[in-house]
């Protein structure tokens, strides 16, 4: 029992922290560069930061486990970079 309220909590402090990344990166943006980014570029600046962090991580504790996670994010970046630019041209062309 104690194992399932740990798990709730640490998933709840990642969404909490995901969320505060969120608000901030569109706050700063709008606020320090005078400019307005959408949610997906706001999602994938999170994306870029969680991959640098795992990079990181990876070389201080000299493993290898983390590969998998940089990889699947890598792909998810690739597909959503590749949605985001089908949308801009469809917003631009109509």
């Amino acid at each position: 029992m104690e194992m399932l309220i740990a798990l709730i909590a640490i998933l709840g402090m990642g969404v909490f922290y995901a969320l505060l990344a969120y608000y901030l990166i569109r706050l700063i943006s709008k606020k320090a560069f005078r400019r307005t980014i959408t949610k997906v570029e706001t999602i994938e600046i999170l994306v870029w930061l969680a991959i640098v962090f795992f990079g990181i991580v990876m070389i201080v504790k000299q493993t290898w486990h983390l590969l998998l996670p940089v990889v699947l994010l890598l792909v998810s970046m690739i597909n959503l970079r590749r949605s985001n630019r089908k949308y801009r041209e469809m917003n631009n062309n109509g």
